[in-house]
């Protein structure tokens, strides 16, 4: 059976790195595990190392660490001329995060932003299967 792709949003990677305790830190230990593959986008990571940076300096060295000893698929951003058809959907950095996960064709795209579950609309144009971590840790029980 070939591993699950999956596209994950920065708070999702942000709360792993931070406790292993919830949803996005079993997400990230089946990723070590390698039972999971992950996917970043750039804005993704710059996104944690921004939030990091400013406001959780002491998780720096895990990031660090996890990028170097397990590191995701890190993809280019969407271009931004692809991002326009989400005007008035999402804001433009969560259009240009949606554009990535949809280059990449993920099993699944992991968010807890509020956003992205906003209406049908987004998760039927896009095509991706859009959960939060806790739908899809009750995936991950039936893996």
């Amino acid at each position: 059976m070939e591993k699950l792709k999956i596209f994950l949003d920065s708070n999702v990677l942000i709360s792993g790195l931070y406790s292993e305790k919830g949803g996005p830190g079993i997400i990230l230990d089946h990723f070590i595990a390698g039972k999971i593959s992950i996917i970043i986008s750039q804005k993704v990571l710059n996104e944690v190392i921004e939030v990091l940076s400013e406001k959780l300096q002491k998780m720096l060295p895990f990031l660090q660490e996890f990028l170097l000893s397990y590191p995701p698929e890190i993809i280019k951003d969407a271009k931004p001329e692809n991002i326009k058809k989400w005007s008035g959907l999402v804001n433009e950095d969560d259009a240009m995060i949606l554009e990535s996960a949809m280059s990449c064709q993920p099993d699944y795209f992991i968010t807890g932003d509020k956003h992205f579950f906003s209406g049908p609309l987004i998760e039927k144009r896009s095509d991706l299967k859009i959960l939060r971590h806790k739908s899809f840790v009750d995936i991950l029980k039936k893996i």
